[in-house]
């Protein structure tokens, strides 16, 4: 199984909009999961605002394979997700990928 995390820093400084995009941003990616076969699981996290360097989302998703995480990443719904944040939502990311048992 392949595990792909990514952290994302958000553009707006406004608590209000932070907020709001935090809860569409979930609500889009979560929406992902049956995009296409070999996606086990996709859960988005709000950090918990304790810590001012933390960033504050996290996506953890799970696949079957690598070959599904390529699926997945260059499926039509997933890029238009990416091209919405691109769009003033997300200014930074990061994101790993490893295999687990």
């Amino acid at each position: 199984m392949i595990r792909h995390i990514v952290a994302f820093q958000l553009a707006a400084s406004d608590p209000d909009v932070r907020q709001r995009h935090v809860v569409e941003m979930r609500s889009r990616l979560e929406a992902l999961a049956d995009v296409v076969p070999g996606v086990i699981s996709i859960e988005v996290h709000p950090d918990l605002g304790v810590v001012d360097s933390h960033w504050p989302l996290i996506l953890v998703s799970s696949f079957e394979s690598t070959e599904a995480l390529d699926q997945y990443l260059v499926h039509p719904r997933h890029r238009a997700v990416v091209d919405w944040m691109n769009d003033g939502v997300v200014v930074d990311r990061v994101a790993v990928d490893y295999l687990t048992d």
